[in-house]
């Protein structure tokens, strides 16, 4: 069972991939079913990190960005694509408990929640610097 932060995160994270949708020329109910199922890895209790798991489910099912599912938060992905790039962004805009916060406010959450050293901290801390190197959204 995922946390009431949790569904607050992910809700908050697909209305924002609707929203900057629209800036990219993207089906904006498209990115809001993206964004809502992005941690969908986490309903299942498995050896694998959240987002091995969501791709595996979502592929089986034939979904078609079940890759930026799979890639999400991972700073070298041999993959890339608009959509991933706004799935991180999206995702790094959205603390723990919903709410819209900047990348350094997101990245001192990961970092209280997961500790400094964590992979959880050093990987998104890699992603947020890449999209500030891209100007993704004026970043």
């Amino acid at each position: 069972m995922i946390s009431e932060n949790r569904t607050k995160h992910i809700i908050a994270v697909a209305n924002l991939m609707r929203e900057k949708a629209k800036l990219l020329n993207l089906n904006e109910d498209d990115m809001f079913l993206l964004g809502y199922l992005h941690d969908v890895g986490y309903f299942k209790d498995e050896t694998l990190n959240h987002g091995q798991v969501g791709e595996i489910i979502l592929t089986r099912n034939g979904y078609k960005y079940a890759k930026e599912i799979l890639y999400h938060g991972n700073p070298n992905p041999d993959y890339s694509s608009v959509e991933l790039d706004l799935l991180n962004y999206c995702d790094m805009h959205i603390d723990g408990t919903g709410r819209l916060v900047s990348f350094e406010e997101r990245l001192l959450d990961i970092k209280t929640r997961h500790g400094e050293d964590s992979l959880a901290y050093q990987n998104s801390k890699a992603v947020a610097e890449k999209l500030k190197q891209k100007h993704f959204l004026g970043e």
